[in-house]
C-alpha cells in the first residue's frame, strides 16, 4: 500500500485528462480499450459502479494494477473527483502515460442517469 498524499486529492495533476459523463459512457459502448478503475471504498463500489470497472480502493491502486503495461489506457472514477485525482498522481508516478478520470465521479454519472452495475 502507498502514502497517500492528502493534497493530491485537491490537485488536478498534470497530464490526467477529464472525462464527462457522457464521452466515457460513448467510450465504452465502442468497446475502446480502455481500463476503468474504481477507486472507492468497497461500499460504495457494492452500491453501484460502472460495468466492468475494477475495484482498486485508494491506497491500493497501484498495487492492483502494478502489472498492467504503462501505456494501457485508464480511466479512475470515485464519488466526486477528489480520489481519483490523487490516484491519478500515483499512476503518472508510476509511468502510466494515457490517465483520465471521470469529472464529477459517481455522482454525476448517476445525475446523467447512465446504467449503474451492483454485483
Amino acid at each position: 500500500m502507498t502514502a497517500l498524499n492528502l493534497f493530491d486529492l485537491l490537485r488536478h495533476p498534470a497530464g490526467l485528462k477529464d472525462l464527462a459523463p457522457d464521452e466515457l459512457s460513448r467510450l465504452l459502448a465502442a468497446k475502446a480499450a480502455v481500463r476503468v478503475v474504481d477507486v472507492r471504498t468497497l461500499r460504495e463500489y457494492a452500491r453501484g459502479h460502472v460495468a466492468g470497472a475494477l475495484s482498486a480502493p485508494l491506497g491500493e491502486t497501484a498495487h492492483a494494477i502494478r502489472e498492467w503495461p504503462r501505456e494501457t489506457p485508464v480511466v479512475l472514477i470515485c464519488q466526486s473527483g477528489h480520489r481519483s485525482q490523487a490516484a491519478a498522481h500515483e499512476l503518472l508516478r508510476m509511468g502510466f502515460s494515457d490517465v483520465s478520470h471521470l469529472r464529477g465521479g459517481m455522482s454525476s454519472w448517476a445525475r446523467r442517469g447512465l446504467p449503474q452495475a451492483r454485483d
